[in-house]
């Protein structure tokens, strides 16, 4: 299949496009930490912080992500304990109210049929239940977050304390006091920042994951010109759903299987795991090999 195709200046171009996506996810990544954190971090800090991050997502199971690596990372930059746990709980729920916003506004633009390319009688196993319950575990999960930091942040504080009080974790139970007054404190604060500060964060995000979505966009383009790019967006945003509650790290394996599942209508045959290929070395395999190259630069920065 790499012999057939015309890998002539028209698909260099685009490949070039979807490498300037996928940097400017990580530019409003950066961003948006740098926001959450009231511009406490650095250039230095916000690029190696984003990208071990990304490692963390990585190497753990999709449905936990790379939340304990950035839970690390943030505090080791300086920011307080609750503070950097109110920073990665916000960042997971900006996450999912992408998707938890955007999958309703595209059911009302486009019909059932037209997303999937069948009638939700006809919706096989693999687009049936698992992207629905996806869906119902991101709401679950954005609820719990939202009670959790700004309803009742109190409650939360006295589980995690009632949780360091077991024997083999009892070690860091000050650390888990001084983390659940913190996080009360950041809550106090979060509740009285104005409307324009979440709506910045937001956008951010917005932007992030729309890079991330147009990285396959451009590869497409760069072999099978004319796709509808509504309708490719949109299957995106159903097939990270599964991808999000994806038990493996990373998604491997669940993430090119359904590339093929959800995208394989608008490509040729053969080239879907051609693409899968290539969007893989970008958004997965990438952050491997740049997450082990940064880890032991901020280590020795971070502990020294």
């Amino acid at each position: 299949v790499f012999q057939q195709l015309d890998w002539g200046a028209k698909s260099i171009l685009w490949i070039f496009l979807a490498v300037v996506f996928l940097l400017l996810r990580d530019l409003m990544n950066m961003l948006r930490l740098r926001h959450l954190t009231h511009k406490k971090l650095g250039l230095k800090q916000l690029f190696q912080s984003i990208v071990l991050w990304e490692f963390g997502t990585s190497v753990m199971p999709s449905f936990i992500g790379g939340s304990a690596m950035a839970l690390i990372v943030v505090h080791k930059e300086g920011v307080e304990l609750g503070r950097t746990t109110a920073v990665v709980m916000l960042s997971s729920l900006l996450d999912e109210l992408y998707f938890i916003l955007l999958i309703p506004i595209a059911f009302a633009l486009l019909s059932f049929t037209n997303i999937f390319g069948f009638t939700l009688n006809e919706m096989p196993f693999s687009s049936g239940w698992i992207f629905w319950g996806g869906y119902i575990y991101l709401a679950f999960l954005a609820l719990f977050i939202t009670t959790s930091v700004f309803i009742f942040p109190h409650l939360f504080g006295k589980v995690v304390r009632y949780i360091f009080r077991l024997k083999l974790i009892r070690r860091w139970k000050g650390r888990a006091n001084r983390m659940s007054r913190d996080l009360i404190t950041s809550s106090r604060e979060l509740k009285g920042q104005p409307i324009a500060y979440w709506l910045k964060a937001f956008l951010f995000t917005f932007l992030a994951w729309t890079a991330r979505f147009f990285i396959i966009n451009c590869l497409v383009m760069a072999f099978m010109p004319g796709v509808d790019h509504a309708q490719l967006y949109v299957r995106q945003l159903l097939m990270w759903v599964v991808m999000l509650v994806s038990p493996t790290p990373g998604a491997s394996g669940i993430a090119e299987w359904i590339f093929s599942d959800y995208l394989g209508v608008f490509l040729i045959a053969g080239l879907a795991p051609v693409l899968a290929l290539i969007w893989r070395l970008l958004t997965f395999y990438y952050y491997l090999v740049a997450g082990s190259l940064v880890l032991p630069v901020w280590v020795r920065r971070v502990f020294k």
